[in-house]
């Protein structure tokens, strides 16, 4: 009867994404929990009709670890599940090798086959994860711990254990005569969650028989407080950002722990990586008073110019492909540049020759109408940050600048309604507004 009710329970919690016919893979250690899960989602199975499959992280850490692997497809083979072996380098950079362990795992689970990736965590490991970011100071979300369902790489990573103590899952496992492996690494308390969960919470226990139950309230109303704080972050960011870039006048509407927040969020989205906390009150202060500046980051820089801010990414030297030469016609044919009608675009003739593209020169000048001006200028003007002027990509046709791609072509080779050329990474950083009314031409409409 607590069987059913266990199946039933899951069943009510199936994720968002859940049809017919999906396919879900269980992350399986081998140890009690996953094999649990395993054995449960067989059985849910029978009545939902999904694919099922199951997916191993080798580490390589222990000298057992090919033994689990070799248990994890013998398990599967006997009870009819598919199986992949995923090995993984588990490289530690500062963080720790739990971490990094972490890490590589859940690279594997980013690349499922699956739209579902079920986890085998459970009421327990929910709150020794709050314990420890409770521990190591963490704020809201890292106090939240696990959610239930979350997206990573666009699939649904599902932790449908979450209600059962690991108890629970052991008495499950005992009725059922299930095999699993220990790794006897849990057994170390040098790992602070292994301490917790040996010597720390069982002394809290002794005190207070119902923290788990209280702990899992706690976190529920964290969860609720945390999908709240996200819905407003939603919304500033709807406000503030306009195709990858931060707005900095609407930015500064913000109250400051919302401004921070969209800081933090912009960087992170862009693949920059996190800003530390003095870093964050330093862009914050600045960017309150300024409208430029720059932040070094992991993954790149955050760039604030003429009241925008920027995510540049480290390569970003690499984002178009200088030194093509050939047909003007074939270099832009590609697939990866664009050409687009411009009121300053090139005339139809300059496609048959043979061009260059290239990075801008220093001093290199231009014609415009009523003379020349120096690339750095117009660049200038269109609004592109000074980091980026000289690398700008130029079309270059007998020797001569005749177009800056995405901003205008040269006067000597430039018809109203002409195709104009664009690398639409390098889009960004083109402010959308007329350069000068005496050069006769504009900022491309893009």
């Amino acid at each position: 009867m607590q069987e059913q009710a266990w199946l039933h329970g899951l069943a009510a919690q199936l994720p968002q994404v859940w049809r017919e016919g999906i396919r879900v893979e269980a992350a399986l250690s081998g140890g009690l929990d996953s094999v649990v899960l395993l054995h449960l989602l067989r059985r849910l199975r029978e009545v939902h009709r999904f694919e099922l499959g199951a997916v191993h992280v080798h580490h390589g850490l222990q000298t057992a670890a090919d033994e689990w692997a070799r248990f994890c497809a013998q398990l599967c083979t006997d009870w009819q599940v598919p199986l992949r072996v995923e090995k993984v380098r588990v490289a530690a950079d500062g963080s720790g090798v739990e971490a990094a362990a972490r890490q590589a795992r859940y690279r594997v689970f980013a690349a499922s086959p699956a739209e579902v990736v079920a986890l085998a965590h459970h009421a327990d490991d929910q709150v020794e994860t709050f314990f420890l970011a409770a521990l190591r100071g963490g704020g809201l979300r890292a106090l939240s711990a696990m959610p239930r369902e979350r997206l990573l790489a666009g699939k649904c990573l599902w932790r449908p254990l979450l209600s059962y103590s690991r108890e629970q899952l052991a008495a499950y496992a005992a009725r059922h005569h299930l095999p699993f492996v220990e790794d006897p690494s849990n057994g170390h308390q040098i790992y602070l969650r292994n301490w917790l969960r040996l010597s720390g919470l069982p002394a809290w226990r002794a005190h207070l028989p119902h923290l788990a139950r209280h702990i899992s309230a706690s976190v529920a109303q964290l969860q609720e407080e945390a999908a709240l704080l996200a819905e407003i972050e939603a919304a500033d960011a709807a406000l503030v950002c306009r195709g990858g870039v931060l707005d900095l006048a609407l930015w500064r509407g913000l109250g400051s722990g919302r401004r921070r927040r969209q800081l933090l969020n912009f960087a992170r989205e862009n693949g920059l990586g996190g800003l530390n906390r003095a870093m964050l009150a330093d862009a914050d202060r600045v960017l309150c008073r300024a409208d430029s500046g720059r932040w070094l980051l992991a993954g790149g820089s955050l760039l604030a110019h003429q009241g925008r801010l920027y995510a540049l990414e480290a390569a970003w030297r690499q984002t178009y492909p200088p030194g093509q030469e050939g047909c003007v016609q074939a270099l832009f044919s590609d697939g990866l540049w664009q050409l687009r009608p411009s009121e300053n675009g090139l005339a139809e003739e300059c496609f048959a020759r043979n061009g260059r593209i290239r990075p801008a020169r220093s001093g290199e000048r231009m014609a415009v109408a009523g003379g020349s001006k120096t690339v750095k200028k117009i660049l200038q003007e269109a609004g592109v940050p000074p980091l980026l002027r000289t690398d700008w990509p130029v079309l270059e046709i007998d020797g001569e600048c005749a177009a800056l791609i995405g901003i205008c072509a040269a006067r000597t080779h430039a018809v109203r309604g002409g195709l104009l050329p664009y690398w639409p990474p390098l889009m960004r950083w083109v402010m959308h507004r007329r350069i000068g009314e005496t050069d006769g031409f504009t900022v491309a409409d893009i």
